[in-house]
C-alpha cells in the first residue's frame, strides 16, 4: 500500500472510532423544537428506558448490545394528544423496537443508521423540585405505638383522574412497579405537591393509623424524597 493509501485508511479508522463512542448505559437526551422546548425525550437508567415524543411515556427494559439499543417489550400511558404528537410517538416506537445502532458524538447521542441517524442532546439534570416538608406533629408514646410505618417507592403518573371517594374527586394515579396498571390514591401525600405533566418515583412512609374514624382511611402517605422526575408534557 502506498503512503497515499495508507492515509486514507488511517483517517476512516480515526473517523470511525470518533463516531462510534462508547453508549453508557445511563443517560438522558431529547430532541427540541425550533422554539427549544423538548419535543422527544429518552432515559437509559438502571437497565430501564423511558422515552416520550411529548404525548404518552414509553417504558420498558433497554441495554446497550455491540452497539444497538436493545429495547425489551414497550408498556406505555394512553392519553389522547395531538395528531402530530401521536406521529411523533408511534415513528419513535418504530425506531426504538428496531435495535437501532447507538453512538456517541462528544456528549450527543446518535440513533439509527448513519445516513438516517437522529441526533440527540443532553439534558441538564433537572433542579430539585419544590417540596414543602410538613410541620412535625407532636406524637404522644401511645400515638407512636399505635403507628405502624413501613417505606414503599412508587409511580406517579403525571395526570390525575376523576375518581369517586366520600364525593367526586380527582385522584393521584400511583403503582410500585411499571408493568402494573394504575391505580387510584384517595388523598393527598403529605408534603408532596405534584406539577401536572410530570411523571414522578417517590419513595414514601405509609402510616398506620389505628382506629382511624370511620370516614377517614387508615393509612396515611408523607413524602420521604423524589427519587426521580420526567416532564411528560410540554
Amino acid at each position: 500500500m502506498n503512503h497515499k493509501g495508507l492515509s486514507i485508511a488511517m483517517m476512516s479508522l480515526l473517523l470511525g472510532a470518533c463516531a462510534s463512542s462508547t453508549v453508557p448505559q445511563q443517560g438522558h437526551w431529547q430532541q427540541t423544537g425550533p422554539d427549544g422546548q423538548p419535543l422527544q425525550t429518552l432515559q437509559l437508567k438502571d437497565g430501564q428506558l423511558s422515552a416520550s415524543a411529548g404525548c404518552n411515556r414509553m417504558f420498558g427494559s433497554a441495554r446497550i448490545e455491540q452497539g444497538r439499543l436493545v429495547v425489551g417489550p414497550l408498556a406505555s400511558t394512553l392519553m389522547a394528544c395531538a395528531p402530530e404528537a401521536m406521529q411523533r410517538e408511534q415513528a419513535l416506537a418504530a425506531l426504538l423496537r428496531s435495535r437501532p445502532q447507538v453512538r456517541l458524538d462528544g456528549d450527543k447521542l446518535l440513533i439509527g443508521e448513519v445516513a438516517q441517524q437522529q441526533v440527540w442532546q443532553p439534558v441538564a439534570a433537572p433542579a430539585p423540585a419544590h417540596v414543602t416538608k410538613p410541620v412535625p406533629a407532636v406524637v404522644t408514646p401511645a400515638a407512636a405505638a399505635a403507628e405502624q410505618v413501613t417505606q414503599r417507592l412508587i409511580y406517579v403518573a403525571p395526570e390525575r383522574r376523576a375518581c369517586v371517594g366520600v364525593a367526586p374527586m380527582q385522584c393521584l394515579q400511583v403503582r410500585e412497579r411499571q408493568q402494573q396498571p394504575w391505580q387510584h390514591h384517595y388523598g393527598e401525600i403529605e408534603g408532596f405537591t405534584p406539577e401536572a405533566g410530570t411523571a414522578y418515583r417517590l419513595r414514601i412512609r405509609e402510616i398506620k393509623v389505628a382506629n382511624p374514624p370511620a370516614d377517614a382511611p387508615d393509612r396515611r402517605w408523607v413524602l420521604d424524597s423524589i427519587v426521580e422526575q420526567i416532564r411528560i408534557a410540554p
